[in-house]
């Protein structure tokens, strides 16, 4: 008696089971056109974004500040690096000059 009695019990837990299952399925089926039109809308429409770069903007500015100090070469050192460039040229040309055969 007691083996009747769970299976008969089984036996209404399965078939309720298989009635919700039946009714989430109508239901699934009856909103399933309209999840598919607002999908559809979704891959059709453009997406706006907007990005605040201004963060990101103000780190390479800062960064930039830094490289200008720590890797500028003075103005007066490439004139006086200009001079004495010219000032060797100079010297060699009329070394040459004083050397060359007459």
């Amino acid at each position: 008696m007691r083996k009747n009695l769970s299976q008969q019990k089984l036996l209404e837990i399965l078939t309720f089971e298989i009635e919700t299952l039946k009714q989430t399925t109508e239901n699934i089926n009856a909103i399933a056109p309209e999840i598919a039109r607002q999908l559809q809308i979704l891959k059709s429409s453009k997406l706006k974004y907007e990005v605040d770069t201004n963060k990101l903007e103000q780190l390479l500015e800062d960064h930039k500040r830094k490289l200008e100090k720590s890797v500028v070469i003075p103005h007066w050192f490439l004139w006086v690096l200009a001079g004495i460039m010219i000032w060797l040229i100079i010297q060699n040309l009329v070394y040459l000059y004083l050397k060359a055969p007459v």
